[in-house]
Parts: C-alpha cells; structure tokens; sequence
C-alpha cells in the first residue's frame, strides 16, 4: 500500500500505535488505504507529557494531510498497551512506557488545535480490528488474534465485534498463570504465566535455563550476546538446545490455544508479532498435531491457524473508528 491523492471526497482516519520504543501513525481510506504512514520514537523516559506532546503533534500534521487530500477525518484511533479502559480513556501500568495512570484521551484532546473524536483499546485489540477489517481474518466474523513479541497479548471478535469482558480485561492470555507454584515470576506478579514462555523474552529465559542443565550440544553460550534474534537464527539453523527450548514454547502455546479453542471456538487463530511470525511454522504443526488430543474435534475441526497480514500496528488503531462508525449506523438503522 502506498501514497496517492484522493481524487473525490473520501471519509478518512487517523491511526496511531503507541509502543515502547515507537509511535506508528496512519492516514487511511476506508478501504484500507494508506495515504500517510510516519513513525517517530517513543523515548518513554522523557515522562507522559512529552509522549502525549508527541502523539499530539502527529495527529496535527495528519490533519493537515487530510485537508490536502481533500477528504473528510472522522476522528482517531488509538491502540496502547497497558490496562485500558476505552469509556473513559485511560491507560493505567503501561509497564514498558512507565506509565502508572494517564487519562489518554483527554490529554490528547486538549493538546488538539482542531477538535476530533478519538476512540481508544488496547494495542491488541487494535491489531485484532485490524486484522478483521484489513489482515488476515477478512470475512471471518469469530477469531482470535495473538501477539507475540516482547510480551503476548490477545484480542477476541465475536460475530464481528471486539470482546472486552466486564471490566476491558477480557483475551489477557498473557497473563494466565500455567504453573502459578513452580513457575518463574511474570512481571505482572503473578508466577508462571504463559507470557514468561510464550514471548521474546520467555524463549531466551528457557534457552539459558538450558544451558545451565547442559542437557542438549549447542553453539549458543550464556556468555555471549543472547537475545532473541540470536536465538531464532540459531532455531532456523537447527541447533538442538534451540530446538529443544522451541518445543517448550509451542507445548504451553499448545496449551493456551487448547484453553481458547474450548471455550470460544473460534474459526482462526491469526498469530501476529515478530517472534510469532518468526516461528509460526513450528507453532502451526505442534498444534496440529497435539490440539485433537486436548479438545473435542467438534470445537477444532474447522478451526484455522493463519499469521497476521497487517503491515503497520497503526492500522488496526485506524479500525477503531471505522468500527465506531459502524456501530453507530448499525445503532441508527435500528431505530
């Protein structure tokens, strides 16, 4: 996807992805295309208000992009890691941006010269929009997107629309604690929750733990650079403590998914994420091979694991308007 000018009206969004390390943001069609795509540093250390500075800036220079494309901007949208709150646009313990309360939304709105709506959710949830509107779960109305990367994250759609649970806590996968005795301690303060395996960092935490076991030959050294591209350069090239460490991986992936898959049965599982896409191929045959004795056939037979075709975060924070609006159509046309 790439620049063009628009040549008639066209309703328009603004997408942006707030991570850790970068502020990814979008000008989009309706149809998914990308007028503007730009990306600047996060740099979390400078305290919120400076982020919120940023993130301002950017829907400024956006707007401006819109009126020279001569189309209409029906608002922003959003996607933060952390504990979100989407009523009242808050994010409380973004752990990786240092944040323990900002009230996003609001701050953002009063750092606009020009006055718009912005919808907020979580960054997975974002991704999981994306996905339905855009990606790889196109036409699919049940699905569950995963993201793995430096943490795991989930989003659920259901008949088309986000799940958020009671309390906008709802697909924290992560977070479900698998050994909450014997396993290591998570961030979070919980111990032994999928994220300390499944993740960037969970896959190195298992690959030192087997170095020190010496249980499998290897040219990998705990005294030398180890993080995770190491580490999947070394699985690619077949090394056998890498590959041991992989298996350990995918069997509590296995097992999250044997989770999901009984109580949801959804059509997909969209996996998204560096790592995830890195090592999607040895998760899919695991799965295939381990879920028919985990789960009833009736909740997998049609079930589809497939990886994540959104190229930029920041347009599944554009879908949060575009879902907005649909809802509200939706919510009109029933009157």
């Amino acid at each position: 996807m790439g620049r063009s000018e628009v040549s008639s009206p066209a309703l328009l969004a603004i997408g942006i992805d707030l991570g850790a390390t970068k502020i990814a943001s979008v000008l989009v069609t309706a149809s998914g295309e990308v007028l503007e795509a730009r990306h600047c540093p996060t740099l979390p250390q400078r305290g919120p208000a400076a982020v919120l500075d940023d993130i301002a800036a950017e829907i400024h220079y956006l707007i401006e992009r819109a009126q020279a494309h001569r189309g209409m901007l029906l608002g922003v949208g959003i996607g933060s890691p952390g504990q979100v709150n989407p009523v009242e646009g808050s994010v409380r313990n973004a752990v990786n941006l240092g944040w323990h309360e900002v009230f996003l939304v609001r701050e953002v709105q009063t750092r606009l010269v020009t006055p718009l709506p912005i919808w907020i959710e979580k960054d997975t949830n974002a991704a999981a929009l994306g996905e339905y509107y855009w990606g790889a779960a196109q036409g699919c109305e049940d699905f569950v997107f995963l993201g793995i990367g430096s943490g795991l994250g989930g989003g659920i759609i259901a008949h088309g629309d986000l799940v958020r649970g009671a309390d906008g806590n709802a697909a924290e996968v992560g977070h479900i604690a698998l050994d909450p005795v014997h396993g290591r301690m998570c961030a979070c303060g919980l111990r032994g929750c999928v994220e300390t395996v499944v993740s960037g960092p969970g896959l190195v935490a298992v690959v030192r733990r087997l170095l020190t076991e010496r249980a499998y030959p290897t040219r990998l050294s705990a005294e030398g650079e180890l993080d995770t591209h190491v580490v999947v350069q070394a699985i690619m090239a077949g090394d056998p403590l890498a590959l041991a460490a992989l298996e350990e991986v995918a069997a509590a992936f296995t097992t999250l998914v044997a989770f999901i898959v009984g109580l949801l049965n959804p059509a997909r599982i969209v996996i998204g994420g560096g790592l995830g896409l890195a090592i999607f191929d040895h998760l899919r045959a695991r799965l295939q091979r381990d879920l028919p004795r985990r789960v009833l056939l009736a909740s997998h037979q049609n079930l589809r694991m497939v990886p994540s075709q959104l190229e930029n975060p920041a347009l599944g924070a554009a879908c949060l308007v575009w879902q907005a609006t649909r809802r509200a159509e939706m919510k009109g046309g029933d009157q």
